[in-house]
């Protein structure tokens, strides 16, 4: 199911600041936060931390490991520290595009190399869930950027307001 899903999120998120114009995608909320071009970057970073670590433990031996809980990806009130902030750099959406696509290229890697019962069977050690079965990625991944077009959402209805 999260494989399919993971397709349909990304193309909401590619939509979710395809039509904003490229100065409000590098404009921060008064309120402070991130940008919607820094979000993109973040999104495009994770994802790559994220496979990579799923593409090199699936050619390792792992401990036993059940699914773990994601659902704190769903509680926007649940605030989450990154563990690594994205650059402040001007981007275009032709730029933020291409680091999407970059990343995803992973992930199709991920899903063509591998079974979803090979990886159910494969685990990794997440930095903040812990081991968990590789094929949960894809869910994680699909959480992770649900949780952010709603970021997104809201940045756009701050920058929208200056």
């Amino acid at each position: 199911m999260w494989r399919e899903n993971v397709k349909t999120i990304r193309n909401e998120l590619m939509d979710s600041f395809r039509d904003v114009e490229e100065d409000k995608l590098n404009e921060k909320p008064a309120s402070g936060g991130w940008s919607i071009a820094q979000v993109v970057l973040h999104l495009a970073g994770a994802e790559t931390r994220f496979m990579e670590l799923a593409l090199h433990s699936a050619t390792e031996h792992m401990g036993e490991g059940g699914k773990v809980d994601l659902t704190v990806f769903d509680d926007p009130a649940h605030k989450m520290i990154a563990p690594i902030d994205p650059p402040d750099q001007h981007k275009t959406c032709d730029e933020l595009l291409a680091s999407l696509h970059t990343s995803r290229r992973l992930t199709e890697r991920l899903e063509t190399s591998y079974t979803p019962e090979e990886l159910e069977k494969k685990t990794m050690d997440h930095h903040r869930f812990g081991i968990m079965p590789i094929e949960q990625v894809f869910e994680l991944l699909g959480r992770h950027e649900n949780r952010h077009i709603r970021q997104i959402n809201r940045i756009k209805e701050h920058i929208t307001r200056t």
